[in-house]
């Protein structure tokens, strides 16, 4: 499975014509329905960051904040939760969640304001809490995510499809010119993703440069 030239084109020309742009901004203009940090994942995260819980917001919501102009609804939170649930548990209560039946060591949680289900998973995707891994992290519209490099690594890592291909190609353009290649490297070896990685930074290269 591989991204052809022509996708790679399209990639390059959709990224460029938003570079520079707050991109959740962009979105949320266009998409009236859609609120980036609406407030159940506001609250979310104001609950694990109570119960003492490092965290950052997964899934393919974040991808705004790497200046990629994708909509997901999906709220999904990695966090470092441990064996002991009770104190999560009891933040997201006080917050207006209810517990939702869970699988393995994913929580789920409804929003009782909206209905919403939220998951939090015990580590994002493959990736472990390393030192590394946190302190790149950083913070966008009050959520903390993980670096360009960590997410597309964990996107590719856990699935690979035409689709994640696109999205991480995607990633990788936006912060092209913040790209840790070594970094970026180090990971996708230790994850069995740096041929597929590889692949897509030569092919930006090459679509970048036409």
């Amino acid at each position: 499975m591989a991204l052809s030239d022509r996708d790679y084109r399209r990639i390059v020309k959709e990224i460029d014509s938003v570079r520079g742009v707050d991109v959740v901004r962009f979105l949320e203009e266009r998409s009236p329905w859609f609120r980036f940090a609406e407030p159940a994942v506001a609250r979310a995260s104001a609950a694990l960051e109570e119960a003492e819980s490092f965290h950052v917001l997964f899934g393919f919501r974040p991808l705004p904040l790497y200046g990629v102009p994708y909509i997901s609804r999906d709220l999904v939170f990695a966090a470092r939760i441990g064996e002991d649930h009770g104190k999560i548990a009891e933040a997201f209560a006080a917050r207006g969640f209810e517990p939702a039946p869970s699988s393995g060591r994913i929580l789920r949680f409804i929003d009782l304001q909206s209905n919403r289900v939220v998951e939090v998973l015990p580590r994002p995707g493959p990736l472990d809490w390393d030192e590394e891994l946190v302190e790149r992290s950083f913070e966008g519209r009050g959520l903390r995510v993980l670096s360009a490099e960590d997410y597309a690594v964990a996107l590719l890592s856990e699935k690979v499809d035409t689709m994640r291909l696109e999205l991480a190609a995607k990633v990788f353009y936006a912060n092209w010119d913040k790209l840790d290649r070594g970094y970026l490297v180090k990971r996708a070896s230790d994850n069995s993703v740096k041929k597929t990685i590889d692949d897509l930074l030569s092919g930006l290269e090459s679509a970048s440069q036409r």
